[in-house]
């Protein structure tokens, strides 16, 4: 059986064998809805959910992935990429509301903090390192994105869902 998978966002480039939501009516959309409100999905009934450069757009972050993980089979896959809060990109649009870091993720998994209603695991964080920072050991590299600025353009992280 094909794994169901979901790209929320996607807009004119949705990845293969995907559902395509967005908010707007481009070529790749499957569904057009609000997602910030709620996802036309079945409960647990999506295996990826892919999320490229969306988070960064979420006025109410919490409910948004309180959907996800509703909408999230368990074990399911999620997939972010979000601009690195201390980059040039993450400041530039002026649609970006919020600024997203490692941490960040912290907070929709257990024990969630302010009653959140998710249980994702972080599986992995991956760094789109700028040169000539990529050349350096992860020792130096995780220096140099805490306290430089534009050291990193983009952040992508795993996450599991974690249910039953």
């Amino acid at each position: 059986m094909r794994p169901i998978i979901v790209d929320l966002g996607c807009g004119s480039k949705k990845i293969d064998g995907a559902i395509g939501l967005d908010r707007r009516v481009e070529s790749g959309v499957d569904l057009v809805c609000d997602f910030e409100h709620e996802l036309p999905l079945k409960t647990s009934s999506v295996d990826i959910v892919n999320m490229s450069h969306i988070m960064e757009h979420i006025r109410d972050l919490i409910p948004f992935m309180e959907e996800v993980y509703r909408v999230c089979r368990p074990g399911a896959e999620v997939r972010v990429v979000v601009p690195y809060y201390a980059s040039r990109g993450a400041f530039r649009d002026p649609t970006h509301v919020r600024f997203i870091t490692e941490d960040t993720f912290q907070y929709f998994e257990p024990p969630t903090d302010y009653g959140v209603k998710t249980n994702f695991r972080i599986e992995k964080i991956a760094y789109d390192m700028r040169k000539p920072f990529r050349h350096f050991p992860k020792y130096f590299q995780k220096r140099f994105r805490r306290y430089l600025w534009n050291v990193v353009d983009n952040m992508s992280v795993t996450l599991r869902a974690v249910k039953g």
